[in-house]
């Protein structure tokens, strides 16, 4: 279990404040722990994810880059397999677009015209185009 201690999580790593960074290494610290034979996918993803929940009072939906982080863990641990995990994340970004942001950088901005414009959130946006390059290889 990752924790925060001042600027450090329980392992002795340090962290950023950004969220994509906090769920890119417990992803990567999730996956170095498992074993050769077998990586636990889904057991890395769902502990980065918890482990950026203690990070960010963002949940789904919140026009952040949770949105569509949340939705792919989600779906992946609960059996879908890659495309469809993807699907859901992709589903999640456009969602963003007429969600009210409650946290993250957009929740800084006007909000109606945020919704006027029918923009996606970006960092969701950014996390969508990440994932949907994992399954085109």
């Amino acid at each position: 279990m990752l924790y925060s201690r001042g600027s450090y999580l329980s392992d002795g790593h340090k962290i950023s404040k950004n969220p994509s960074s906090i769920f890119f290494s417990a992803l990567a610290r999730g996956l170095h722990s498992s074993s050769a034979e077998a990586i636990d996918w889904g057991g890395a993803l769902d502990s980065a994810l918890n482990g950026l929940y203690a990070y960010t009072r963002a949940r789904r939906p919140s026009r952040t880059l949770v949105d569509p982080l949340s939705a792919f863990v989600e779906s992946f641990v609960s059996g879908e397999n890659l495309v469809e995990a993807v699907g859901a994340a992709a589903g999640a970004t456009e969602e963003t677009k007429d969600v009210e942001a409650k946290a993250g950088r957009s929740a800084y901005l006007e909000s109606e015209s945020l919704k006027k414009e029918k923009l996606p959130d970006p960092g969701a946006w950014g996390i969508k185009l990440i994932l949907e390059a994992l399954i085109k290889g």
